[in-house]
């Protein structure tokens, strides 16, 4: 436990429930515990023959093409590709 507060930082769910001071000058906080991020989920069925294909295809619908889709998600094609892939096999 830091400082003079007694509670805990966090409780069970991994939810941030008070910030820490962790610096004088700058004044910095921070977020320093949280909840997983979520699995990516895309429009193919896991496990089918063209889940990789309807989620590309899904994606190139929505956003134009793949690169878009991977330019409005922050991410490279390459990285948005293997997203896919691997949400496929799981």
């Amino acid at each position: 436990m830091c400082g003079a507060s007694q509670e805990p930082l966090a409780d069970f769910h991994d939810t941030v429930v008070a910030t820490v001071n962790v610096g004088s000058v700058p004044v910095a906080f921070g977020k320093f515990i949280g909840p997983k991020p979520p699995k990516p989920a895309f429009a193919g069925t896991p496990g089918s023959k063209n889940c990789v294909g309807t989620s590309v295809s899904a994606l190139s619908n929505q956003f134009g093409t793949l690169t878009a889709a991977a330019n409005a998600f922050g991410e490279s094609v390459t990285a948005l590709q293997n997203a896919i892939t691997a949400f496929c096999k799981s």
